[in-house]
């Protein structure tokens, strides 16, 4: 009689903008991807790649930050103001005041980017 070895498997998710693919690997393979992962973390002595710090030094701010963020994903997800005002709910004019750091995003308006976008909302918070 034989027996079914018990493998236990590891989720991984990969997402890109709205798509997103699920993998339920075993745990040799999910440490291989891991390690691959931290390789592509190190681009320290790659030219090609600038830190986010660097391109948006306001982005820890907590007020210039939330506008940044917002602003990124809207270029991201490829909306313009309209566009992204349609989806969330509010004006044009507001999308472009958020963006300028002149509107607040408050927990719900970011709940709703979030779930419009699929992404966590507390990047706009």
């Amino acid at each position: 009689m034989s027996v079914a070895a018990k493998t236990h498997l590891i989720r991984i998710e990969i997402s890109e903008g709205k798509k997103r693919t699920l993998y339920l690997v075993p745990k040799d393979a999910a440490s291989a991807v891991a390690t691959l992962l931290k390789g592509l973390d190190d681009r320290s002595g790659d030219k090609s790649f600038v830190d986010a710090k660097e391109l948006y030094p306001d982005l820890q701010d907590p007020v210039k930050g939330p506008a940044i963020s917002f602003h990124g994903a809207r270029l991201r997800y490829g909306l313009t103001q309209k566009q992204m005002a349609e989806k969330i709910g509010i004006s044009q004019s507001d999308v472009s005041k958020i963006e300028k750091g002149e509107r607040a995003i408050g927990k719900k308006l970011a709940i709703r980017i979030g779930q419009a976008l699929g992404i966590d909302y507390k990047r706009f918070l």
